[in-house]
């Protein structure tokens, strides 16, 4: 069998992948049953220092595999998400922790969670952290002088000076995870005329299978441009989408939209899968095909 494990910003991954931030990791059990099935490390939604409000209903299926969610972050008090992440102390894979959005709630959320739960990793989230460069600069900045364990930026595939931003960011952050959700998108029933997520107009954030040829394409463009990790998210469905990714450089992946259709057991079959995929075509190592599209360019 072909060998999975890397080292990331110091820390041990037994194999690339992993939840990304989603209702599919909102609760300890959740967390821990992606853990047992095979996941190379955790990670859990994203919370901030005020619940979210979502209106109904915050998900629905949509073209080609895809899903529309108008969800924000846990509708729940940090107090009890923090309750849920402390019955992780036993768990044998690195803990990645998702937080939001300003820098005052960056750097309350980052040091209550590194002197009571103590994290591998923190990621702080992009997606409601106003329109520019500098706003976004001013949270990395804030995260950082705060933790001393590795710092995470995710990033959102509709900013439109992505490229400028991560150029900023490197010197700050330890890697970038790319990409979230995109959005608005829209899609409803034309018979009903009318929204079927209960947003104001049934606008939404478009994942899942529709978003990977975009979250790759990304993806390869910030690996020519920066040298700090790059955590591939988007549409991964089979150990093969995975690959994709590696090759265009990312060093992990992240999967949300397959684990909420099958359960936590996507992560160990993405991950096997990926293994077969090596095998058959005469790779001894994940790392002989990181960046391998790229290099190539």
């Amino acid at each position: 069998m072909a060998e999975l494990h890397s080292i990331i910003n110091g820390i041990n991954f037994k194999n690339p992948v992993m939840p990304a931030a989603g209702p599919n990791v909102k609760t300890a059990a959740l967390m821990l049953s992606a853990a047992e099935l095979g996941a190379g490390a955790v990670v859990s939604k994203t919370f901030s220092t005020v619940p979210a409000s979502d209106p109904r209903p915050t998900i629905k299926k949509t073209v080609a595999g895809g899903l529309l969610n108008c969800e924000t972050w846990l509708e729940d008090s940090y107090e009890n998400f923090f309750d849920e992440l402390r019955q992780l102390s036993a768990l044998d894979v690195p803990l990645i922790v998702s937080i939001g959005y300003s820098p005052e709630d960056v750097k309350l959320l980052g040091r209550l969670l590194e002197e009571e739960i103590k994290p591998d990793v923190i990621e702080f989230s992009t997606h409601y952290t106003g329109h520019g460069i500098g706003p976004l600069i001013e949270v990395a900045e804030s995260l950082k002088s705060t933790v001393s364990v590795p710092v995470w930026m995710k990033v959102s595939p509709g900013f439109p000076l992505l490229e400028e931003l991560v150029k900023e960011a490197e010197p700050i952050v330890d890697a970038f995870v790319a990409v979230n959700s995109f959005g608005p998108a829209l899609d409803f029933d034309p018979v009903k005329c009318r929204p079927s997520l209960g947003s104001a107009w049934g606008q939404g954030w478009l994942s899942g299978p529709p978003l990977m040829p975009i979250a790759l394409g990304i993806v390869c463009s910030l690996s020519r441009i920066v040298r700090k990790p790059i955590i591939g998210v988007g549409g991964i469905t089979t150990g093969e989408d995975a690959v994709k990714f590696i090759m265009a450089g990312a060093s992990l992946v992240q999967v949300c939209t397959a684990a909420i259709k099958e359960g936590p057991s996507a992560y160990g079959r993405i991950a096997g899968e990926i293994n077969s995929w090596l095998d058959e075509n005469g790779f001894a190592d994940i790392g002989e095909i990181k960046g391998k599209y790229t290099i190539n360019l």
